[in-house]
């Protein structure tokens, strides 16, 4: 099955004077938008900006050439990429400019985002990076269950006003992961004049939103039939919570969660190729989470969430990648851990499973439960007297 990478041999050297922006053109920049640009192009969003060309041939005169985008994000599929669009007639001249790229713990926040300006058209694409590689945008994610907007939420409206207001070019918004979550977020609460702007919202495989925003964002008919959510057909991260909008599940050639590498996705010609429905394991998964989270208090979820990253932090560290460069270290620190936090996770997460706290998981041999039990993550089974 063909990808993106065979997009690009096929329609490398058509202009988007000849052929409009597509929705392969879309997912190929939300995975563009990984690639850090900081010192390369200007936060100003009336600064000029520079061609993909261009940032490529000087690229590795001011960023290491042997870069890493970390655990989850797949740097040697997205580098070339980078190459490929650089020497391509299509794309090597559209024009990035005001990227921005901020990590904040103090606000757990992760937010990166930038816009392209489409040659040949009077589009802009205004794309938002999803989840990197640091555990404070991990836990952002996480936080999206107990309120919105979070951090990076509220950046996005303000980033969107910034540089909707400051052109008067046409507005394609998009994002993979949870910058797919900010775009759709970012095109209901944006001012007025910008949203009159905006074309299309692109969702490539985002998670949804709590009822209450929901519930508001249905209410604003002319933003909501521009979104469309691209998901893959056992999608993971899609289907966590609800979302608005046109739905499209499109066939992989990946299982469960590695599915969300879009680079899995195929293609026909311009399209995707898509299927009538989630997978069935897709369903039970979104139906089982929203059970378990509409039983679960704010404050239970306050209590998982900031236990959780506790536990993951325990080796002081601060992203994926740290993690998995030690995988010993970090266990040997788990079991070091506070038995406040191991039992608030464990607690919640057999709540999610459909477990009784009491019995411990099924399925576990008598050495897994010993284990468990000196890292004081099982407590020892009551008898059945």
């Amino acid at each position: 099955m063909t990808n993106i990478f065979d997009y690009l041999k096929w329609r490398g050297d058509v202009t988007f004077d000849a052929y409009p922006l597509n929705e392969v053109d879309s997912v190929i920049f939300s995975q563009l938008c990984y690639v850090p640009f900081d010192r390369i192009v200007s936060e100003d969003p009336n600064a000029k900006g520079k061609t993909i060309e261009d940032i490529y041939d000087n690229y590795f005169d001011i960023v290491d050439e042997k870069i890493s985008l970390g655990a989850i994000i797949p740097t040697d599929k997205i580098m070339p990429l980078f190459e490929m669009l650089s020497h391509s007639a299509r794309f090597k001249d559209v024009v990035i400019r005001a990227y921005v790229n901020e990590i904040e713990l103090s606000t757990e926040k992760q937010f990166s985002a930038m816009c392209l300006d489409i040659p040949d058209s009077d589009i802009t694409y205004v794309v938002f990076r999803g989840t990197d590689d640091t555990l404070v945008g991990w836990k952002e994610d996480f936080n999206m269950s107990l309120f919105t907007p979070v951090p990076s939420q509220k950046d996005g409206v303000a980033y969107l006003n910034r540089v909707g207001n400051a052109t008067e070019r046409r507005l394609c918004l998009g994002g993979h992961s949870k910058g797919g979550n900010i775009a759709i977020y970012a095109s209901f609460m944006a001012d007025e004049a910008v949203q009159n702007k905006i074309v299309s919202v692109h969702n490539f495989d985002g998670p949804g939103f709590r009822y209450e925003f929901l519930n508001f964002a249905r209410q604003n008919k002319k933003i909501e039939k521009k979104i469309t959510n691209f998901l893959p057909d056992s999608s993971i991260i899609g289907s966590i919570f609800d979302t608005i909008g046109r739905r499209i599940y499109v066939k992989s050639s990946s299982k469960g969660l590695f599915q969300h590498d879009t680079f899995s996705w195929h293609l026909e010609r311009i399209n995707f190729i898509t299927v009538s429905s989630l997978a069935k394991s897709s369903t039970q998964f979104h139906n089982s989470l929203e059970q378990w989270i509409s039983g679960l208090s704010d404050e239970e979820k306050r209590d998982f969430v900031e236990a959780l990253f506790k536990l993951i932090a325990v080796n002081d560290a601060g992203t994926l990648s740290d993690i998995l460069s030690n995988k010993f270290k970090f266990i040997v620190a788990l079991f070091k851990a506070d038995d406040k936090s191991k039992k608030t996770v464990w607690k919640t997460a057999l709540g999610f499973l459909g477990m009784k706290k009491k019995k411990g998981p099924k399925n576990l041999t008598d050495h897994d439960k010993e284990i468990l039990q000196k890292a004081n993550l099982l407590e020892t089974p009551e008898s059945d007297e």
